[in-house]
């Protein structure tokens, strides 16, 4: 009896495992070195934003900021599409380029979250410049991906 329980305890673990080494597998995270489709994507559009940000490019963001979008930046201000459209588009911001480095990207179906360092450079009123780390948050919508959200968190300087 105990022999069966055993046999049976295994076969449980067996079929369960199956599934969810499957579902791992498909959620876009490959070995090392070995980018899906999707997570090339989302990096492309990760630098694509924040260049947007710099050139204060609307169509851009209004394109890939999804409708219920939320950011903390790393001022600490929580703004929503409009209101961050609305501080990249003011004129006050005069960001000359983002450097994007360190990024990793994990796609879980059809959400994709990034990770990362972004360079600042230039001067924005209620920001500082340099290093940050960052978090986006994608969800793929309709066949294509949009930022729903994310953070930063400006690195402490030495």
């Amino acid at each position: 009896m105990k022999c069966l329980n055993t046999a049976a305890a295994v076969l449980l673990i067996g079929l369960i495992g199956v599934p969810l080494a499957r579902s791992q597998s498909s959620t876009g995270v490959n070995a090392p070195g070995r980018a899906t489709s999707a997570e090339q994507e989302l990096s492309r559009l990760v630098q694509q934003y924040n260049d947007a940000q710099v050139k204060g490019d609307r169509p851009v963001l209004e394109q890939l900021w999804a409708d219920d979008y939320l950011y903390t930046h790393s001022n600490g201000a929580v703004m929503n599409k409009a209101q961050d459209i609305a501080d990249a588009t003011s004129g006050e911001m005069t960001w000359t380029a983002a450097r994007l480095d360190d990024m990793k990207v994990r796609v879980f179906g059809d959400v994709g979250v990034v990770t990362g360092r972004l360079i600042m450079e230039g001067r924005a009123a209620n920001y500082a410049s340099g290093p940050r780390r960052f978090t986006d948050i994608f969800v793929r919508r309709n066949g294509r991906w949009q930022l729903v959200g994310g953070q930063t968190t400006m690195l402490a300087t030495k």
